[in-house]
């Protein structure tokens, strides 16, 4: 059984975090993922920062953005994602991580661009850790979106990484590996997933997430692709998976169960649109026949402002 044991948060952390986020945007928090910055009306705040245990050495910490990964060794620390951008969502990310080591942070790795998991890029470089995200991430922040200028959120832009890679990036701190892949376009197309060997552990971002999922298509995503990272995922040896929403780890199993909703909502897909089913009436035709799919929504998976490409990535499939 996983360990879910929180580590004890001090009261003045507590505190700081309301008070420092009390006019902070919501970030990439909504199922539109990303979208960021958005006003909450009458949404109550967002939860404060907690660490809890995952296995002995690496800890996930939740709230106030996507859930980062810490793994902890007696040479250093080596992170996976970084919250909402913000020197308060970063500080008490620091905090939260020294309620479990005085180490430093070595490494990070970036599972994507969006603001609530890339925004504090900037503060870890400055502060002398290398941070390390796929290629992929970098063309987002500098081309990426409708408009090909570059993402950008009501919370800002996410600075550039200190370094980047093309297929995969291993680096090792003490006697801990962490192994990050990029195995296919999914939930962005600069998706990177973070392979724990020692301790079967694999960290996902937004490809793996416990709430509906999103496609976003101006950042190069891709349902078609999503399915395909998802499937070399699981041949990974791993038994716990950090997804980049929710408040607890998940298992394999979870992970094989969101991968099979994926794939056959493409397969669906590409089978209506050689069919000839209509741009319009695409997405309400798969959630008919993809009954497995609830309680996802197509519109969720592919909003209004993606329809375009989706079917395009569709009709080229569909050749």
């Amino acid at each position: 059984m996983l360990k879910k044991t929180f580590a004890a948060i001090p009261a003045m952390v507590v505190a700081a975090t309301f008070a420092a986020y009390a006019q902070a945007p919501a970030g990439g928090q909504a199922p539109a993922g990303g979208a960021g910055g958005q006003g909450r009306g009458n949404a109550p705040p967002p939860a404060p920062m907690a660490i809890k245990q995952v296995k002995p050495g690496l800890y996930m910490v939740t709230g106030f953005g996507g859930n980062s990964t810490v793994r902890v060794t007696d040479q250093g620390v080596i992170l996976v994602d970084t919250k909402n951008l913000g020197e308060g969502p970063y500080n008490d990310l620091v905090a939260q991580i020294k309620t479990v080591t005085n180490q430093p942070v070595k490494f990070v790795f970036v599972t994507h661009v969006h603001q609530d998991h890339a925004g504090n890029i900037g503060p870890f470089v400055k502060a002398g850790a290398q941070v390390i995200t796929h290629e992929g991430l970098k063309k987002n922040l500098e081309t990426g979106g409708p408009n090909g200028t570059g993402y950008e959120s009501a919370a800002g832009k996410p600075a550039m990484p200190s370094a980047t890679y093309a297929k995969d990036r291993e680096v090792s701190v003490g006697s801990a590996k962490a192994h990050a892949y990029h195995f296919a376009n999914g939930h962005t197309g600069g998706d990177t997933v973070v392979y724990f060997p020692d301790v079967k552990v694999v960290s996902l971002g937004d490809e793996f997430v416990a709430q509906p999922p999103n496609a976003d298509y101006p950042m190069g995503g891709s349902v078609l692709g999503w399915s395909k990272s998802l499937a070399e995922v699981l041949k990974l040896d791993f038994d716990t998976a950090i997804p980049g929403h929710g408040n607890d780890p998940l298992t394999k199993a979870d992970v094989q169960a969101f991968q099979k909703k994926i794939d056959l909502i493409g397969k669906k897909a590409i089978e209506l649109r050689k069919k000839g089913v209509a741009k319009d009436m695409i997405r309400a035709q798969i959630q008919a026949e993809v009954p497995e799919m609830a309680p996802w929504m197509m519109t969720g998976l592919v909003n209004d402002m993606r329809l375009d490409a989706f079917y395009d990535e569709l009709t080229a499939a569909a050749k």
